[in-house]
């Protein structure tokens, strides 16, 4: 890869390296997913059809992250359009009144009830320097008389499985420019050492194509045979006609 080409791939590879999925938590018909890019992390919750200890429940009213390192400060926002407001508590069972602040890795993010849905997303922006390939997650579920459903959703997500160190795959693996795997070596071409192929452009040893026509083992059926016969004592009768009487 020359030098101009990996000038130019340089900013696609650093934000490749800053992006990775954290993981999927699927629970009682609930699944929750989270993937971030840089400082930003998403929160994708699909829950049209709860089960289990939550087959009651109609909505959230709050939502915990923690496990994300150090940071400054966080601002929130949600595709719902529901206004919540960002906590440095911790998420509990009785709602965002854990110990916590933003600079110890925990904050809750809470308002009023929005109603199960697929397509739940939840966006988070940090300033400093998290770590967000493996947040835990809390989630507050309600019923419809707005009593706690069920257990408090607090899972850890996986660590992706798919490192950063791994995005830049035109440097470990197969350069895509020319096709090549790097540390290859090309193939050597080998003189012709055969005796009489020396300029037949054939390699030593090649099979020997036959000149297109009449093939070395070929013979000329019997009808063309009786015509070329027929046609050469027709020019001797010729000739002999065309003499000089004496």
């Amino acid at each position: 890869m020359n030098r101009v080409l990996r000038t130019a791939l340089l900013p696609v590879l650093l934000a490749a390296a800053s992006s990775a999925s954290a993981g999927v938590i699927p629970l009682n018909g609930v699944v929750f997913t989270t993937s971030y890019t840089g400082n930003v992390l998403t929160l994708k919750i699909d829950a049209a059809n709860p089960t289990g200890g939550w087959a009651n429940a109609v909505a959230i009213d709050a939502l915990g992250i923690k496990t994300v390192g150090s940071f400054d400060s966080v601002s929130a926002t949600n595709s719902l359009g529901a206004a919540w407001t960002l906590s440095g508590a911790e998420l509990s069972a009785n709602g965002c009144n854990g110990k916590g602040n933003g600079n110890a890795g925990k904050i809750c993010y809470k308002g009023g009830k929005i109603d199960l849905a697929d397509n739940m997303v939840f966006t988070f922006t940090f300033e400093g320097s998290p770590t967000l390939g493996a947040p835990h997650l809390k989630v507050h579920f309600l019923t419809a008389d707005g009593r706690k459903a069920g257990s408090l959703l607090s899972e850890d997500f996986a660590l992706d499985a798919e490192t950063p160190a791994s995005s830049g795959g035109t440097e470990q693996g197969e350069d895509k420019d020319s096709g090549e795997t790097p540390g290859s070596l090309d193939p050597v071409l080998m003189p012709d050492t055969e005796q009489g192929n020396a300029g037949g452009g054939e390699s030593a040893g090649g099979p020997v194509i036959p000149p297109s026509g009449i093939g070395a083992g070929d013979v000329p059926e019997p009808a063309t045979l009786a015509i070329l016969g027929a046609g050469l004592a027709g020019f001797t009768l010729a000739r002999r006609r065309k003499r000089p009487q004496a």
